[in-house]
């Protein structure tokens, strides 16, 4: 099972300061040399998959 990232065109963007575990920071890096995709795609793709799941797994009750 892979992970399907694709760039985005015309979004806006805001810069923010934060600091990433290194580790994770070297994964994030080997995902975008594979993927062809900047360091900041990976990470905003990443953290929508991870927003997207949150909501998902905690709307189940509100319907």
């Amino acid at each position: 099972m892979g992970i399907a990232y694709h760039k985005k065109t015309s979004t806006k963007y805001v810069q923010y300061t934060l600091r990433i575990e290194e580790s994770i920071l070297d994964k994030i890096k080997s995902i975008a040399g594979k993927e062809d995709l900047s360091i900041n795609e990976v990470v905003n793709q990443s953290l929508q998959f991870a927003i997207n799941d949150y909501e998902k797994n905690n709307n189940k009750g509100s319907k």
